[in-house]
This record gives C-alpha cells, sequence and structure tokens, in this order.
C-alpha cells in the first residue's frame, strides 16, 4: 500500500509561511479548497517570431503539458496556482548585482545564456519582455511550489528548474538559480523548521549552479544527489566536490541499467542523510533516446518508473514532503512523456483526493 503525501505533510509549517510569499504569489491567492499544488503560468512560455526554433527546447512546451493535463481530466485551469514573478529583490538573494545589472540590459549576455546567437541584434527590451521575464516566472513557480509541498505533501512547478545557474552567470538556458532560491526562502520563512534538504537532480546534464551555490554558500544541509551524462555539457569538475552521491553515466544508457543504478543511489541516499525536511526533485526528460542533448537511451516507460520511483522513495523511505521541478528535456515528446508521468503518479498516489484534504487546511 502507497504512502499517503498526506501524512507527511507540514500544516504547522505552513502557518508560519504564508505571509513570506506575497512577491511571488498574489494577495489572497494562497491555495484554499479544489486547488491542486500544480504551479503554473502562462507567461512560462517562450516564443518571439519562430527565432526560439533554432535551439532544440521546446520553449511552449509548459502549456501543452497543462493543456494535456486539462484534457486528461486531471487539472482543470482553476486547479493550478499561479505565481508571479520574482522581483529584482528576491533575485538578489543568490546572484550578484554585476550580472543581474548584465542580463536585463545586455542582448548578448541573454544571448549567451540561452545559447541563442541570433538574440544578440534583437533589442533588449525586446529580450526582457519575450525571455528574460518569462523566466523570472519560473522562479516564483520554483519558490511558490516549494512552499505548497509543506501544505500537501507534495508540489510540482510545470516549468522550472534551472539547475545550470548561480551567483555571477547563467549558462544552458538557466539564467536564474530558481532552486537555490526556493530553498534559503523556504528555510527563512520557515524559521528553520525546514533545514535538511535532499536534492536529487536526475536531469541528463550535472546540475553544476546548484552545486557551485552549496560550495558558495558552504551549505551542509543540502545533500546532492547527482546522476548524469558524465560526457556532455558542462563538466564541471569544480562543481562535482559538492556532490554527495555522484552518478557518472555514459552516453546510451539503457532504462534497464539506469533505474537500477537510481535504486542503488536512493538508498545509499537514505543511509548517509537521514529524515530530510524536504525532497526536492529535479525531473529533466532530456534522459529520453531520442534527446539530442542528453545522448542517452531511456525509454519513456523508465522515465515513468524513474519519477515514480523517486516519489515513492520520499513518501515511503524518508517521509519528506516533495516538490518537483521539469528542467531540461529536447525531443519532441518531452512534454508528453512529462503528462504521462505526472498522470501516473496522480494515480499512484490518490494525488487529487490527498489535496482535497489538505487544500483547505
Amino acid at each position: 500500500m502507497v504512502s499517503s503525501f498526506f501524512s507527511i505533510r507540514r500544516p504547522h509549517i505552513v502557518s508560519r509561511i504564508r505571509e513570506a510569499y506575497a512577491d511571488v504569489l498574489a494577495e489572497g491567492s494562497w491555495p484554499s479548497l479544489g486547488k491542486l499544488p500544480l504551479v503554473y503560468s502562462p507567461r512560462y512560455n517562450i516564443t518571439f517570431f519562430g527565432i526560439e526554433k533554432i535551439h532544440p527546447l521546446d520553449s511552449a512546451k509548459y502549456g501543452k503539458i497543462v493543456r494535456a493535463l486539462h484534457d486528461k481530466g486531471l487539472a482543470k485551469d482553476t486547479q493550478l496556482v499561479a505565481p508571479l514573478e520574482a522581483p529584482l529583490e528576491v533575485l538578489l538573494a543568490v546572484h550578484t548585482e554585476k550580472y543581474l545589472k548584465d542580463i536585463h540590459t545586455r542582448s548578448w549576455t541573454v544571448a549567451q545564456v540561452t545559447e541563442l546567437q541570433p538574440l544578440v541584434a534583437v533589442p533588449n527590451w525586446v529580450l526582457q519582455w519575450r525571455v528574460v521575464t518569462p523566466m523570472k516566472f519560473h522562479v516564483g513557480g520554483t519558490m511558490v511550489a516549494a512552499a505548497l509541498a509543506m501544505q500537501y505533501g507534495w508540489a510540482i512547478n510545470i516549468g522550472g528548474g534551472m539547475h545550470h545557474a548561480y551567483s555571477s552567470t547563467g549558462m544552458g538556458w538557466c539564467p536564474f538559480a530558481d532552486i537555490t532560491l526556493a530553498v534559503l526562502r523556504l528555510r527563512q520563512a520557515s524559521g528553520g523548521a525546514v533545514r535538511k534538504v535532499l536534492y536529487i537532480d536526475l536531469d541528463a546534464h550535472q546540475g553544476n549552479g546548484v552545486e557551485r551555490e552549496k560550495l558558495r554558500q558552504e551549505d551542509r544541509d543540502m545533500f546532492v544527489l547527482d546522476m548524469y551524462n558524465a560526457g556532455v555539457f558542462p563538466r564541471d569538475d569544480e562543481a562535482k566536490e559538492a556532490i554527495d552521491i555522484a552518478v557518472e553515466l555514459r552516453s546510451g544508457v539503457t532504462g534497464p541499467s539506469y533505474l537500477s543504478r537510481l535504486e542503488e543511489a536512493l538508498e545509499q541516499a537514505a543511509r548517509d542523510f537521514p529524515n530530510p525536511d524536504l525532497v526536492f526533485y529535479n525531473a529533466g526528460t532530456d534522459v529520453l533516446a531520442e534527446d539530442p542533448l542528453g545522448r542517452m537511451g531511456v525509454d519513456e516507460g523508465s522515465v515513468i518508473l524513474r519519477d515514480e520511483a523517486v516519489w515513492r522513495f520520499a513518501a515511503e523511505r524518508v517521509r519528506a514532503p516533495i516538490v518537483m521541478t521539469l528542467s531540461g528535456g529536447y525531443a519532441r515528446r518531452s512534454a508528453a512523456v512529462v503528462v504521462d508521468s505526472i498522470s501516473n503518479l496522480f494515480d499512484k498516489f490518490g494525488l487529487v483526493q490527498d489535496s482535497n484534504q489538505a487544500s483547505d487546511k
């Protein structure tokens, strides 16, 4: 019998933290009865004259995921939680003033971070409107989702997971350190009631931004499990010093081997970092076999089993609330696989029933 996430929620923390999210959640919009801890804004989606299609990332996949969940009857638009964009004051909690000035004023910086060199010729005000501001909505969404996990026992940001960004720079389509910002805010807002964070990064690429911030902040209360293709970007050896469990895979690794290595790593994490206050799961779908940037060989069914395994680990093995971000995914079927995986999680863990109990508490 699968444990209910309702039984591991942290209602005593919720009463402390609500007021601390007014800058990223509209006044009076903390979820009430009938809401689900699925965080999304239409502003997540990035489109501008087709230039974005030069990069393999489908930067409008978030809306596709939400529409598919609606069509499946899993989540109505009225059940979603809409974040605000993270203001400059929020971003300054991690990022340097110089970097924030550059990304808000220089087209070259935006082009570098998104790996879209044609953006150098685009007026900066257009890039702010169509690229940078949507990314700040993703940051707000990740922060809100981490908070909602305390109320519901689980939460998903239908976006976010910008794990390559750190204080002084962004890269790999990751301009802002949303994961680090979310952890910092939750720790501060809870008055230390949330301290130990188990960070599980299963994107195909090393989560070097999160890891560099762990080192910079000397964060001994974040435990990092990072399983990634060691032969692709970013190959950040300095950041590896922050990884507690590094599972380095080769290009072409298949589903059975992938799942076996994950099972071993999760078991080790439970032994080495017992009783976390939060499981933060970065669930990139760029591990799929057809993904041009992940270069792994994992099938769709194994991705669904992977996500289920991590959620089951949170619910049953360490009994901690879980927040999930979607991170990378560059295959054409990435959005469809995310939808199938979330559908499976709803089914296996009874998430709608849990949410109906938790949403008015």
